[in-house]
């Protein structure tokens, strides 16, 4: 018999599937009150993977219960359907105060069930899933490689050290491209691709600097216009 998981026909003509219920014991208290409302037994709160698929039958976002902590405060995020709509809840808890704060926040609305046998196997899901992590893995390669690029192209580019005084370096803008200079004066190197954020390519440069002069004193600040701009972390 193929075992035939819950699904649901998304707005955009995505199939979003729920995994299996899964005991959810390692959260902060208070949070059964919240998520119990799966049946998971003795272990816990009950907590489901959604998976959502493209016509062609791959995944192309998973949407799983997440934990990490910060100093006093626990984050959990997990995902339910309730009704015809994928629901986020986010629930933090204060240890210092022994408190818990909840939201739910609306991810996906207008979900039509569909009938078990339009619904993919699990089986067939946990493959998409892990091809999935195939092409998440590869496209960090490529990326990682982009990086060690840059830094090697960051590195060829700065100046010797001048021996006595400060190097002073800047990472400014050249109309909208990222240009490295010496402060107030020369470029020494310009971005070729806009593949990196402003802020990741003020990262690469503090790291090349260490090897590049040693305990030579060098200052590097970026300008008030990168820092300002849309592409210095615009994801944040």
């Amino acid at each position: 018999m193929v075992d035939r998981p819950d699904g649901w026909r998304m707005r955009d003509g995505r199939t979003l599937v729920a995994g299996p219920v899964e005991p959810w014991d390692a959260g902060p208290p208070g949070l059964d009150e919240i998520f119990g409302g799966e049946p998971a037994g003795a272990g816990g709160a009950g907590v489901r993977t959604h998976y959502a698929l493209d016509a062609s039958g791959a995944v192309d976002r998973v949407y799983d219960t997440r934990v990490f902590s910060l100093e006093d405060e626990s984050y959990v995020t997990t995902y339910r359907v309730e009704g015809d709509a994928l629901y986020a809840h986010h629930f933090v808890y204060d240890h210092r105060h022994a408190e818990g704060r909840h939201e739910r926040s609306l991810e996906c609305a207008g979900l039509i069930p569909l009938a078990p046998a339009r619904v993919p196997p699990l089986e067939r899901v946990l493959v998409a899933v892990a091809e999935l992590a195939d092409r998440e893995r590869a496209e960090a390669a490529v990326r990682r490689g982009g990086l060690d690029a840059v830094r090697a192209s960051l590195a060829s580019a700065l100046p010797e050290h001048p021996g006595d005084g400060v190097l002073r370096l800047e990472l400014t803008l050249e109309g909208e491209r990222p240009v490295v200079r010496l402060s107030g004066g020369r470029v020494l190197w310009r971005a070729t691709t806009a593949e990196h954020t402003h802020r990741e390519l003020l990262a690469l440069l503090r790291a090349v600097l260490p090897a590049r002069y040693g305990d030579g004193p060098v200052e590097l600040v970026p300008s008030p216009d990168i820092v300002d701009h849309g592409f210095w972390d615009p994801w944040n």
